[in-house]
């Protein structure tokens, strides 16, 4: 329960459509999908994410692309560096990890 509380927050920067090859997903969309079965929960993947790199969740984000979908999760770690983990969203699986500079 406290990590779904702590993750209310993060539901707010989902941002609605954004021109381009790909777009975020708003709050409706992402329900839907989550119900549906479509997508696994956010909450897990930035408990694996948390795992990965200790720190704090600056930013989660749900994307359409290419047919598909997948969420990126920033952390600040530890040691100031932001990492972006990009997890396929059907699977929760890690695509790809990224620091930025």
């Amino acid at each position: 329960m406290t990590a779904y509380l702590r993750l209310l927050p993060l539901f707010g920067l989902l941002l609605a459509g954004q021109a381009g090859a790909s777009h975020n997903a708003d709050q409706d969309e992402m329900r839907r999908l989550r119900a549906s079965g479509t997508i696994v929960p956010l909450a897990q993947l930035v408990d694996d994410a948390q795992r990965r790199h200790a720190g704090r969740v600056l930013e989660a984000e749900l994307k359409h692309r290419n047919g598909g979908y997948s969420y990126e999760i920033e952390i600040l770690d530890e040691a100031g560096v932001v990492r972006e983990l990009i997890y396929d969203a059907a699977s929760g699986r890690l695509l790809d990890e990224r620091t930025d500079d």
